[in-house]
C-alpha cells in the first residue's frame, strides 16, 4: 500500500502522519523478525516503532489476555495525580505515574484502570450541569462531588451558577 493510500485510510487519527511511517516500519519489522506474527513480549512490542509502554499494555490484554501493567495515558497520568494517586508531589511523566500506581494497587484491578479512568476523565469534560446532576443522582452524591472537586470541577460556583 502506498503511503498516501495508509494516510487517507488514517487521517483522522491524531500524529497520522507519523503514524503512516510507523506502521509502514513496523509491517516490514513483523514480517522480517517474527514471521509475520505480532510479538508476544513487552520487550518485543516495545521495540516496534511508534509503541509505547502505553499501546504494548493494551495489546498484551486484548490481543494475548495477559494483564502485564496499567496503561497510562496523559489522561489517566493527570486523573492520578489529582487524585494524589500518583505519590505525594505527583508524577512528572505518564510512565512514572505508571511505575508508582502499579506499585500499590492490587494487581486484579489492573485490567480495569485505564477503562475506568479515562471514562471518568471523559465524564469531567462534559457539561458541567450534567455531570453535576448525574452525581445528585448516583448513590453517593456527595462522595460523587467531592471527588469532581477533587478532579478541578468548581462544584459549588457550578451549582450556583445552574441552579442546582
Amino acid at each position: 500500500m502506498t503511503d498516501d493510500t495508509l494516510h487517507e485510510y488514517i487521517r483522522q487519527v491524531g500524529f497520522h502522519n507519523n503514524k503512516v511511517r510507523f506502521i509502514k516500519e513496523t509491517t516490514r519489522l513483523l514480517l522480517e523478525r517474527h514471521e509475520g506474527e505480532v510479538p508476544r513480549t513487552m520487550d518485543a512490542l516495545l521495540d516496534l516503532p511508534g509503541v509505547g509502554p502505553k499501546m504494548a499494555i493494551i495489546l498484551m490484554r486484548v490481543a494475548f489476555d495477559e494483564t502485564v501493567g496499567i496503561s497510562v495515558d496523559t489522561h489517566v497520568h493527570r486523573i492520578c495525580n489529582q487524585l494524589g494517586w500518583a505519590g505525594a508531589q505527583g508524577s512528572k511523566t505518564p510512565e512514572k505515574t505508571r511505575k508508582v500506581i502499579e506499585g500499590w494497587m492490587p494487581r486484579h484491578i489492573w485490567p480495569d484502570v485505564n477503562l475506568l479512568l479515562v471514562g471518568l476523565g471523559q465524564e469531567v469534560q462534559t457539561e458541567k450541569a450534567k455531570l453535576i446532576g448525574k452525581c445528585l443522582q448516583c448513590s453517593d452524591p456527595s462522595a460523587a462531588l467531592r471527588l469532581l472537586d477533587t478532579l478541578g470541577v468548581n462544584v459549588e460556583k457550578e451549582r450556583a451558577k445552574h441552579g442546582l
